[in-house]
C-alpha cells in the first residue's frame, strides 16, 4: 500500500471525510485531496502532522510501502542521499539534519524488517525442502 493509500484508508477508519482532515490540517480540502491521490510531494513537516492526527508514527506510514525509500537511491551514497531526500519533502519547509537522520533511521528500520521477514520466509522454506528430501528418502 502507497503512502497516499494508507493514508486515505487510515482516515476514513476514523471517519472522517478529506474536509475535515485538511481542517485539522490547516489547509484547502483541494490540497489535502492531492495528497491522498498521490498529486503532489509533501514535506516532512506535513506528513508529521499527518501521521501525528491518525494516531501513528512515520515508519507505520511507511511501514507496507516498499517504494517509498527506493527513490532515496543506495543506502552508501550519503550525500547524494540527504539531498534526494530533502528534493522529497520541498514544500517551503526547510529539510533540517534531524528529518534527515529521523528518516534514515526509518528507512534502516524499514530494510532491517524486511530482511528479517525475508530470512524467516527462507527458513520456513528450507524446513519445507529438508522435510520432503526425509520423505522421498523413506
Amino acid at each position: 500500500m502507497l503512502i497516499n493509500e494508507k493514508i486515505r484508508f487510515m482516515r476514513q477508519q476514523k471517519g472522517w471525510t478529506q474536509q475535515e482532515m485538511a481542517k485539522r490540517l490547516n489547509m484547502s480540502a483541494n490540497g489535502y485531496g492531492n495528497i491522498e491521490r498521490g498529486n503532489t510531494n509533501i514535506n516532512m513537516i506535513k506528513l508529521k502532522k499527518i501521521a501525528a492526527l491518525l494516531d501513528e508514527n512515520l515508519l507505520g506510514l511507511f511501514g507496507d510501502d516498499q517504494n517509498v525509500f527506493n527513490s532515496i537511491g543506495d543506502n552508501n551514497a550519503g550525500t547524494q542521499n540527504n539531498q534526494n531526500f530533502c528534493s522529497l519533502f520541498s514544500d517551503n519547509d526547510q529539510c533540517t539534519r534531524n528529518d534527515q537522520i529521523e528518516w534514515s533511521l526509518a528507512k534502516q528500520k524499514l530494510i532491517t524488517t524486511q530482511q528479517e521477514n525475508e530470512i524467516s520466509i527462507l527458513k520456513q522454506l528450507n524446513e519445507q525442502l529438508e522435510a520432503k528430501i526425509d520423505n522421498e528418502k523413506l
